[in-house]
Protein backbone atom coordinates (compact mmCIF):
# COMPACT_ATOMS: atom_id res chain seq x y z
CA UNK A 1 0.00 0.00 0.00
CA UNK A 2 0.98 3.49 -0.58
CA UNK A 3 1.36 6.59 1.78
CA UNK A 4 -1.80 8.19 0.08
CA UNK A 5 -4.02 4.84 0.42
CA UNK A 6 -3.32 4.24 3.97
CA UNK A 7 -3.84 7.48 5.02
CA UNK A 8 -7.38 7.60 2.59
CA UNK A 9 -7.85 4.11 4.71
CA UNK A 10 -6.59 5.43 8.11
CA UNK A 11 -9.69 8.28 7.45
CA UNK A 12 -12.23 6.29 6.02
CA UNK A 13 -11.97 4.31 9.35
CA UNK A 14 -11.93 7.60 11.39
CA UNK A 15 -15.28 9.03 9.84
CA UNK A 16 -17.26 5.26 10.40
CA UNK A 17 -16.04 5.71 14.41
CA UNK A 18 -17.16 9.10 14.06
CA UNK A 19 -20.68 8.07 12.55
CA UNK A 20 -20.85 5.35 14.81
CA UNK A 21 -20.19 7.41 18.02
CA UNK A 22 -22.93 9.79 17.00
CA UNK A 23 -25.87 7.70 15.76
CA UNK A 24 -28.47 7.28 18.33
CA UNK A 25 -28.35 3.80 18.72
CA UNK A 26 -24.21 3.38 19.14
CA UNK A 27 -24.19 7.00 20.97
CA UNK A 28 -24.94 4.89 24.35
CA UNK A 29 -21.51 2.96 23.44
CA UNK A 30 -19.61 6.17 23.93
CA UNK A 31 -17.78 6.90 27.15
CA UNK A 32 -19.46 9.75 29.23
CA UNK A 33 -16.36 12.08 29.25
CA UNK A 34 -17.17 11.94 24.91
CA UNK A 35 -20.61 12.12 25.74
CA UNK A 36 -20.67 15.06 28.09
CA UNK A 37 -19.07 16.99 25.72
CA UNK A 38 -20.85 15.79 22.25
CA UNK A 39 -24.23 15.97 23.61
CA UNK A 40 -23.84 18.75 26.75
CA UNK A 41 -27.07 20.79 26.24
CA UNK A 42 -29.05 17.24 26.66
CA UNK A 43 -26.65 15.94 30.00
CA UNK A 44 -27.64 19.37 31.44
CA UNK A 45 -31.53 19.40 30.58
CA UNK A 46 -33.11 19.68 34.05
CA UNK A 47 -36.39 21.03 32.63
CA UNK A 48 -37.23 17.24 31.96
CA UNK A 49 -39.00 15.40 34.98
CA UNK A 50 -40.65 11.61 35.33
CA UNK A 51 -41.86 12.99 39.06
CA UNK A 52 -44.90 14.22 38.08
CA UNK A 53 -47.75 14.30 39.89
CA UNK A 54 -51.73 15.52 40.08
CA UNK A 55 -53.01 18.94 40.60
CA UNK A 56 -56.84 18.77 39.92
CA UNK A 57 -58.07 22.09 41.30
CA UNK A 58 -55.75 23.73 38.62
CA UNK A 59 -56.57 20.95 36.08
CA UNK A 60 -60.27 21.56 36.59
CA UNK A 61 -60.13 25.45 36.31
CA UNK A 62 -58.74 25.10 32.63
CA UNK A 63 -60.69 21.89 31.51
CA UNK A 64 -63.48 21.22 33.55
CA UNK A 65 -65.08 24.29 34.66
CA UNK A 66 -63.92 26.28 31.05
CA UNK A 67 -65.14 25.53 27.35
CA UNK A 68 -62.32 28.09 26.45
CA UNK A 69 -60.66 26.54 23.17
CA UNK A 70 -57.47 28.70 24.07
CA UNK A 71 -57.21 26.41 26.86
CA UNK A 72 -56.12 22.53 25.38
CA UNK A 73 -56.61 19.59 27.33
CA UNK A 74 -55.26 16.39 26.78
CA UNK A 75 -57.14 13.05 27.24
CA UNK A 76 -55.50 9.05 26.89
CA UNK A 77 -57.58 6.66 25.57
CA UNK A 78 -55.10 4.46 26.15
CA UNK A 79 -51.59 4.88 27.98
CA UNK A 80 -50.90 7.34 30.69
CA UNK A 81 -48.15 9.77 32.24
CA UNK A 82 -46.85 7.27 34.66
CA UNK A 83 -43.42 6.34 34.31
CA UNK A 84 -43.28 9.00 31.42
CA UNK A 85 -40.16 11.76 31.20
CA UNK A 86 -41.83 15.84 30.33
CA UNK A 87 -39.86 18.61 29.45
CA UNK A 88 -40.98 21.88 29.39
CA UNK A 89 -39.06 23.66 26.33
CA UNK A 90 -40.07 27.39 28.24
CA UNK A 91 -38.53 28.98 31.71
CA UNK A 92 -39.91 26.80 34.70
CA UNK A 93 -40.34 23.36 36.27
CA UNK A 94 -42.36 21.10 34.13
CA UNK A 95 -43.72 19.70 37.27
CA UNK A 96 -45.52 22.87 38.03
CA UNK A 97 -46.66 23.71 34.99
CA UNK A 98 -48.20 20.39 33.53
CA UNK A 99 -51.97 20.22 35.58
CA UNK A 100 -52.85 16.64 35.64
CA UNK A 101 -56.22 15.48 36.70
CA UNK A 102 -55.50 12.74 39.23
CA UNK A 103 -53.42 10.03 39.98
CA UNK A 104 -54.94 7.44 36.95
CA UNK A 105 -52.49 10.36 35.04
CA UNK A 106 -55.06 9.61 32.24
CA UNK A 107 -55.87 13.57 31.59
CA UNK A 108 -53.32 16.64 31.76
CA UNK A 109 -53.33 20.30 30.67
CA UNK A 110 -50.42 22.82 30.53
CA UNK A 111 -50.75 25.96 32.75
CA UNK A 112 -49.95 28.67 30.21
CA UNK A 113 -50.74 27.76 26.88
CA UNK A 114 -48.09 29.33 24.76
CA UNK A 115 -45.54 26.94 26.43
CA UNK A 116 -43.93 24.56 24.36
CA UNK A 117 -43.59 20.93 25.54
CA UNK A 118 -42.75 17.19 24.99
CA UNK A 119 -43.82 13.67 26.75
CA UNK A 120 -41.64 10.88 26.10
CA UNK A 121 -43.12 7.53 27.05
CA UNK A 122 -40.32 5.10 28.12
CA UNK A 123 -42.44 2.21 29.59
CA UNK A 124 -44.91 2.97 26.24
CA UNK A 125 -42.29 1.82 23.67
CA UNK A 126 -40.11 4.87 23.98
CA UNK A 127 -43.16 6.49 21.66
CA UNK A 128 -43.44 10.87 22.38
CA UNK A 129 -45.41 13.55 22.15
CA UNK A 130 -44.41 17.30 21.70
CA UNK A 131 -46.78 20.78 21.73
CA UNK A 132 -45.72 23.45 19.80
CA UNK A 133 -46.68 26.84 18.08
CA UNK A 134 -49.67 27.35 20.21
CA UNK A 135 -51.97 30.38 18.35
CA UNK A 136 -53.77 32.35 20.88
CA UNK A 137 -56.19 34.36 18.52
CA UNK A 138 -57.93 30.43 16.99
CA UNK A 139 -56.50 27.94 20.00
CA UNK A 140 -54.48 25.84 17.13
CA UNK A 141 -51.16 24.48 18.20
CA UNK A 142 -48.72 21.85 16.26
CA UNK A 143 -48.62 18.21 17.62
CA UNK A 144 -45.84 15.76 16.90
CA UNK A 145 -45.79 12.57 17.56
CA UNK A 146 -42.77 10.05 17.09
CA UNK A 147 -42.45 6.22 17.02
CA UNK A 148 -40.02 4.68 19.70
CA UNK A 149 -37.37 2.22 19.33
CA UNK A 150 -39.68 -0.67 20.08
CA UNK A 151 -41.64 -0.86 16.92
CA UNK A 152 -44.76 -2.84 18.10
CA UNK A 153 -46.05 0.48 19.67
CA UNK A 154 -47.86 3.25 18.31
CA UNK A 155 -48.86 6.42 19.38
CA UNK A 156 -51.71 8.31 17.42
CA UNK A 157 -53.99 11.68 18.40
CA UNK A 158 -57.57 13.07 17.29
CA UNK A 159 -59.10 15.94 18.51
CA UNK A 160 -62.76 16.36 19.41
CA UNK A 161 -64.13 16.62 16.01
CA UNK A 162 -65.16 13.20 14.42
CA UNK A 163 -63.82 9.89 15.26
CA UNK A 164 -60.51 9.10 13.01
CA UNK A 165 -57.09 9.59 13.91
CA UNK A 166 -55.68 12.71 12.70
CA UNK A 167 -51.96 11.77 13.56
CA UNK A 168 -50.68 7.68 12.96
CA UNK A 169 -47.25 7.04 13.83
CA UNK A 170 -47.86 3.26 12.53
CA UNK A 171 -46.33 4.33 8.67
CA UNK A 172 -44.32 7.01 9.93
CA UNK A 173 -41.38 7.30 12.46
CA UNK A 174 -42.10 11.20 13.59
CA UNK A 175 -45.56 12.71 11.91
CA UNK A 176 -47.40 16.34 12.74
CA UNK A 177 -50.62 17.77 12.36
CA UNK A 178 -51.69 21.13 13.52
CA UNK A 179 -54.94 20.82 15.46
CA UNK A 180 -57.57 23.39 16.25
CA UNK A 181 -59.77 21.83 19.11
CA UNK A 182 -59.85 21.96 22.79
CA UNK A 183 -59.38 18.55 23.60
CA UNK A 184 -56.74 16.49 21.94
CA UNK A 185 -56.95 12.37 22.70
CA UNK A 186 -53.77 10.71 23.04
CA UNK A 187 -53.94 6.41 21.98
CA UNK A 188 -50.82 4.73 22.95
CA UNK A 189 -50.98 0.78 22.95
CA UNK A 190 -48.83 -2.24 21.63
CA UNK A 191 -51.61 -4.44 20.38
CA UNK A 192 -51.55 -4.49 16.46
CA UNK A 193 -55.35 -5.12 16.90
CA UNK A 194 -55.87 -2.15 19.20
CA UNK A 195 -53.90 0.36 16.29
Amino acid sequence: MTRASTSAANFGLLLVALVLMLHPVMGELTSRHIRHHLFAREDSNDKCHTDLVANYQEYKTRCEDNNDPQKTCFTHWAGDLKGSKACLRAEGDVRKKLMIKDDTMTDFTIDKPADSFQIWYPKLGGVSLSYDNFDSSTGCKDITIQRGKNLLWNIWVSDEDGDDKDIDALNHSVTSKRLCSKWIHIHISSSFWNL
